[in-house]
């Protein structure tokens, strides 16, 4: 059976990377296929691998298909949606997720934000708006963030924002479901209770699994700090309240008659108590998993029969997948039920010795035990945390042991005191949650003076691929049972992997990576021994910019911690958007600009043709702005041309006619391989002549997708195309990263959305 299990996740995980899209009528074909392997000798196993691929493709296919049809992408729909989860609050706007109610132009689920409404939303609340709404698309970069597969995994079937108007009204407030309007008294009891709004948040996140009050920097720090796994409700969380429900249960029932079945009960009731807790906290995998283990193993004990741990947690896993395929793709799956396997091999091997009878004694051994198995945890889910966040965070240990006995002890024991007792036991309920509110202050001041050290947060370089195998191979050995030859030599190789140095191009080399930042322009530079960055895209009206969703996880994934030069071509806020965001993440050592920066509190230089530097073979030259141009608008953009032996690539940022014919003027270079097109690919740039003096062989246009002005203009794309250059649109292609070398020239160039194709993923554009 186990082996079973194993080989339909595993046809789920290699569905997960399908890039072939199957209609559902296939699909279904292949279930049906599968089901008749299995009554073949030798068909059993791989009709689990094929039930598993087929299962998962059918799922994620209806999720496909359920999406805004083309149609109706863009257009302004006035139409009635329930808000079907919390509001979160981002800057000056709001986000919801929102159900249409009888209205068969909507999708079952979109995403979309609401900029400065007078009232915000609540879960519940019915609203007539007007919406409107786009396909689930994310941007494609390597080393960040996926937000399209998130999209994807949440079943989120359109995104958009809402139109501002006097046609948005409440409709409203009462919620269909008794579980939401639990949840959401709870919510309004922590942060009436709780001391401070980030507690409040931290309540909220592990009484009901409302975290949409965590801040972004708040997560950081429970990140950095690896604790970010006490907000996610899991094992602990419900183990807990069975454990509790469970005692008590057992002190009421020994007041019955002998005759009553009182170990019965009391299961019962702890059950109950457990499952009802993993409803009202949003059912996420991890507490999925755990109310599914808990209820085999309740099974087995009304049996009298012994548990088969590892039979169970396999079959935990197989009802998750039946249940929500997609949800294999959350790491919180992959983390939840690889902890419970570490958990299990750490006592399959460890050595069994007699309690001491000493009490002292009794406690240092418990300690040590804690201090072991949060060593094995911790280092058994290194790769799993490289992988999916390329971070180890070294103070991780000691940090939980502390926050872990105080959670297990006070914290969550407290919480749910407060979610039982509710409004009706008077101020026990509300007293028991200021306590827990308390404990959790205690931990927020451990966290933020131990967040504020250095080296608290080491940031792994991203791996792929056999580098990945390289990590997850030396683990495993380290992890095997004393006198196994090895160990600590795996111990000293993983160190060694995670600390190695930033990626970078062999001398002579220079790598541009044009990031996929929607409607703007961010490049990325790095030669052997610098990293430049030209340009810094947008920020947003909700708040926050492109440089914090993209440049800086970029960087951060190939371990560059500095930016030698920062060169921002002009002042528009959809190449200088992202300032502030970088300043703040690393030490900026020199900043060129076009034009001067508005409130940016940083020295600067102006851009003028004729500067030049040099790094490894690598030559840089300014090329415009003149000393005498106008420092305003388009034309005032740097232009920098890199080159490395006979071989260039020209950086243009929005320079238009005038401009571009200076440059022409100069001819400054021999010839291009590569460009980045002027202005998004506006009419208003790229002349023929401009074009014809370029003659690239390949020209990157850095545009977003469906961008309301229509860039790239179809005659740009023909113009540059007509030279033989290729046209590369990161709207459609991703990130476009090239390598340029002294010798070799121009490599083949690698577009990360079509390296990261699946079935699951729009494809339009």
């Amino acid at each position: 059976m186990i082996w079973a299990c194993v080989l339909v996740l595993a046809g789920g995980f290699a569905a997960q990377h399908s890039r072939l899209s199957l209609s559902s009528d296939i699909c279904i074909l292949l279930l049906v296929a599968s089901v008749l392997m299995l009554f073949l000798r030798r068909g059993r196993y791989p009709g689990c691998f094929v039930f598993g691929l087929g299962w998962f493709l059918l799922a994620g296919q209806e999720i496909v298909d359920a999406r805004i049809a083309d149609r109706y992408v863009g257009d302004s729909l006035l139409t009635d949606v329930r808000i079907v989860d919390f509001p979160r609050l981002a800057g000056n706007s709001v986000v919801m997720l929102v159900a249409p109610q009888d209205d068969l132009r909507l999708p079952p689920r979109a995403r979309v934000s609401w900029f400065e409404p007078d009232v915000v939303p609540a879960l519940g609340d019915v609203w007539r708006l007007e919406l409107r709404l786009k396909r689930p698309r994310g941007l494609s970069n390597p080393g960040v963030f996926d937000r399209e597969a998130w999209l994807f995994r949440n079943a989120i079937h359109a995104t958009g924002y809402v139109v501002d108007g006097k046609r948005n009204r409440l409709l409203a407030t009462d919620t269909e479901s008794v579980v939401d309007a639990f949840r959401h008294d709870f919510v309004a009891r922590s942060a009436r209770v709780a001391l401070t709004p980030d507690s409040a948040a931290v309540l909220a996140a592990i009484g009901v699994g409302a975290r949409h009050d965590v801040s972004r920097r708040q997560w950081e720090r429970y990140a950095v700090s690896g604790t970010s796994h006490l907000m996610a409700i899991s094992g602990l969380h419900i183990g807990l309240a069975a454990s509790a429900t469970f005692f008590l249960a057992r002190l009421l029932t020994s007041f019955l008659p002998r005759a009553a079945n009182t170990h019965l009960v009391s299961i019962l009731v702890a059950l109950g108590c457990a499952c009802a807790y993993g409803v009202v906290s949003g059912l996420g995998v991890p507490a999925q998993r755990a109310m599914l283990m808990l209820l085999v193993g309740s099974a087995a004990l009304l049996r009298r029969r012994s548990v088969d741990v590892v039979r169970t947690v396999a079959l935990a896993a197989l009802i998750v997948f039946i249940v929500q395929p997609v949800a294999t793709m959350a790491p919180g799956f992959h983390l939840s039920f690889s902890a419970v396997v570490l958990l299990i091999w750490l006592a399959g091997i460890r050595q069994r010795r007699a309690d001491p009878a000493n009490l002292a004694r009794r406690f240092f051994a418990r300690l040590q035990q804690l201090f072991r198995l949060q060593v094995f945890l911790l280092f058994g889910l290194m790769p799993l945390t490289v992988l999916f966040f390329q971070r180890v965070a070294p103070l991780a240990l000691p940090v939980n042991l502390i926050a872990v006995p105080l959670f297990s002890v006070v914290t969550v024991p407290l919480t749910l005191l407060g979610l039982v007792l509710g409004n009706t036991a008077g101020s026990a309920g509300d007293m028991a949650l200021l306590i827990a509110a308390r404990s959790i202050q205690w931990m927020e001041t451990l966290i933020t003076w131990v967040t504020a050290l250095p080296f608290v947060n080491h940031t792994v370089v991203e791996v792929r691929g056999f580098l990945y195998l390289a990590v997850v191979l030396p683990v495993l050995l380290a992890l095997l049972p004393k006198g196994w030859p090895g160990r600590h030599v795996a111990a000293l190789a993983v160190l060694a992997l995670l600390l190695q140095p930033p990626l970078r191009p062999p001398a002579g080399c220079i790598d541009t990576h044009v990031l996929d930042v929607g409607q703007g322009l961010a490049t990325v530079l790095q030669t052997s021994n610098q990293t430049l960055v030209f340009d810094t895209g947008a920020s947003f009206r909700g708040g926050g910019s492109v440089a914090e969703q993209v440049i800086v996880p970029f960087l951060k994934s190939r371990g560059l911690t500095g930016i030698d030069r920062l060169i921002v071509s002009h002042a528009d806020i959809d190449h200088s958007g992202g300032v502030a965001a970088l300043a703040n993440y690393a030490e900026i050592a020199n900043l060129l600009v076009g034009e001067t920066l508005p409130d940016s509190g940083l020295k600067a230089v102006l851009c003028e043709a004729g500067q030049r530097w040099s790094d490894d073979g690598v030559r840089f030259r300014m090329l415009h702005p003149r000393a005498a141009s106008p420092r305003t608008g388009n034309d005032s953009s740097c232009v920098l041309l890199i080159e490395t032996g006979r071989h260039a690539i020209l950086l243009t940022g929005d320079i238009e006619l005038a401009a571009e014919r200076e440059i022409i003027a100069a001819q400054p270079w021999e010839s291009i391989d590569a460009v980045v097109v002027p202005h998004h690919g506006s009419l208003t740039s790229s002349s023929t002549q401009f074009v014809n003096a370029v003659a690239p062989t390949i020209a990157v246009v850095s545009a977003g997708f469906n961008n309301r002005w229509g860039f790239p203009k179809a005659e740009v794309v023909a113009r540059w195309s007509a030279t033989g250059a290729s046209v590369m649109n990161t709207a459609s292609s991703g990130a476009v990263s090239l390598r340029l070398c002294r010798d070799s020239g121009l490599g083949a160039p690698r577009l990360d959305r079509h390296e990261r194709r699946r079935f699951w993923r729009d494809a339009a554009g």
